[in-house]
């Protein structure tokens, strides 16, 4: 029974660390959909990837994680999402209409979603432990 429990803890463990790929954020702004990262280490302006002068700004999707995963872009800007893995992958921003599926190994160019300045956490929806957060301006 207690090799059963330690094998179970360890599976957990390695799953959660193989497919995470950005910190739990939390607390609403506004009914945009946009919320303000809270938790200890989690994305803000001053660890944020600054990908505001990019147009179109770039995300690569690779081994079940984003990068960059916690980013700052112009709400003018243009995305380019880039699936690396074999498998497909989304795109999400819950609550705005942001919501893009890419196969394995394409990439998706899109216009600008024209979001309310803020910030907003992103995820996979087929594999939900793939999160991020991108800080509008």
């Amino acid at each position: 029974m207690r090799k059963t429990l330690i094998a179970m803890v360890a599976l957990t463990a390695l799953a959660g660390a193989a497919c995470s790929s950005g910190d739990d954020t939390s607390g609403s702004t506004g009914d945009t959909g946009a919320t303000g990262a809270t938790s200890a280490g989690g994305c803000t302006a001053d660890n944020a990837t600054d990908l505001t002068g990019d147009d179109p700004f770039v995300v690569t999707i690779q081994d079940l994680a984003f990068t960059p995963d916690c980013f700052a872009a112009a709400s003018a800007s243009s995305i380019t999402i880039e699936n690396k893995d074999s498998v497909t992958h989304t795109f999400t921003i819950d609550g705005t209409q942001v919501d893009v599926s890419i196969n394995g190994g394409e990439t998706f160019n899109g216009e600008s979603a024209g979001l309310d300045p803020g910030t907003y956490p992103f995820h996979c929806t087929i594999h939900s432990s793939m999160t991020g957060t991108v800080i509008v301006s």
